[in-house]
């Protein structure tokens, strides 16, 4: 993952006429916009690359903006973001609370703006630091159907292929949500006598993305 550049803000909202005027905005002020249409392109992006501030709206198709932060706070906690709404919602499920609130008004965007100044400038240095959610799963050899995992991106179950030919190791998922590789440990069959099966110490292997540019 490559860090975000000085003042790089990632825009998430299904109005595409909305991110580009806002987008103006941001970069009249110095700032470089990165657009996404749902919570789930947004996690595709944040795999490549680090905004300083995210700017999200709520109610958006695939994945809510609620959905995204919990995301968004389970992985990279100290990242800014902020809310977006036609409605000000009333209160907020623990884990979704945005660090700013706006209403979607045009006339409201200069003061997002300097919302977005003054969280970049009390962001920690460390925000852009590689961030890994680890959840091993494990299954055992010979057995065949489907496994569940949690995927390690967007944090939400999946379903993945287990076929009794599959030897023990390590395997890569892609997610059937935001299509990131996961990794999974399958194990050795149970040996006799209820003997534990043997884990392997071999590491889990790493998925290779591309950086952006």
């Amino acid at each position: 993952m490559s860090e975000a550049g000085a003042s790089c803000v990632l825009l998430v909202d299904d109005d595409s006429l909305l991110r580009r005027l806002l987008s103006r905005h941001l970069e009249r002020a110095g700032y470089e916009a990165l657009h996404a249409e749902d919570g789930l392109q947004a996690i595709g992006i944040l795999r490549n690359r680090l905004p300083n501030v995210i700017i999200s709206d709520l109610q958006m198709p695939r994945m809510t903006g609620w959905e995204f932060i919990s995301v968004v706070r389970r992985r990279f906690p100290t990242l800014p973001v902020i809310a977006i709404s036609g409605s000000i919602p009333t209160e907020f499920r623990a884990g979704t609370d945005p660090d700013r609130l706006f209403e979607k008004r045009l006339e409201l965007f200069p003061e997002l703006v300097r919302a977005v100044d003054e969280l970049v400038r009390i962001v920690p240095d460390d925000v852009h630091l590689p961030q890994v959610v680890s959840l091993p799963v494990r299954t055992v050899s010979g057995f065949a159907g489907h496994i569940t995992l949690t995927c390690t991106d967007c944090l939400r179950p999946f379903r993945a292929e287990n076929t009794r030919r599959t030897e023990a190791g390590w395997r890569i998922a892609v997610c059937t949500h935001c299509d990131a590789r996961v990794p999974f440990l399958i194990e050795s069959s149970s040996p006799v006598r209820g003997d534990r099966c043997p884990v392997s110490n071999t590491p889990p292997p790493k998925a290779r993305l591309p950086l952006a540019s």
